[in-house]
């Protein structure tokens, strides 16, 4: 029976890890999500894993040796117990599956936020410092509740620079 298993990348190498299982016949998965990088004073989105040094690949343990992707470049080993791979229950997959879109690409804007929610600014003036959530206030931009010297104060960071506490 064919299940999910998690293999572990070696650093930066989640798309060649991919890449090199697919060559090899197994269906791999590598989530991915964009987000919002810094680089020469300019903001840009980039692509990247939605779980660094982590891909998915499906394959029935009876039928196909699993040892060989042990030998494949960028792959670090596959997570495992005391008797061999462990499966990634399949509602995991669906649903990270049903939230992405043809390409892969799994939306983890603002709107996952419900009012109320802890978040972590996680970069600018306010880095590391945490608060709660309080609303989108256009397309790019949250507002968020801080507590700062005693007071709460209101501010706006872009949706990028915040995650879940």
């Amino acid at each position: 029976m064919r299940h999910w298993y998690v293999v572990r990348s070696q650093p930066h190498a989640e798309r060649r890890a991919r890449d090199n299982l697919e060559r090899q016949g197994f269906e791999a998965w590598l989530p991915l999500c964009q987000r919002r990088r810094r680089h020469a004073r300019k903001m840009e989105i980039v692509l990247q894993p939605l779980f660094p040094r982590y891909l998915f690949v499906a394959i029935d343990l009876e039928t196909k040796p699993w040892r060989a992707m042990l030998s494949t470049f960028g792959v670090a080993n596959v997570i495992q117990g005391p008797k061999g791979p462990v499966p990634v229950p399949e509602a995991v997959i669906e649903g990270l599956r049903a939230r992405a879109d043809a390409e892969g690409v799994i939306d983890l804007g603002a709107a996952d936020y419900q009012a109320g929610a802890k978040i972590r600014i996680t970069s600018g003036a306010f880095t590391d410092v945490e608060g709660i959530f309080q609303a989108r206030t256009d397309t790019e931009r949250v507002a968020i509740l801080l507590t700062l010297m005693g007071h709460a104060v209101r501010v706006t960071v872009p949706e990028g620079d915040i995650e879940p506490v």
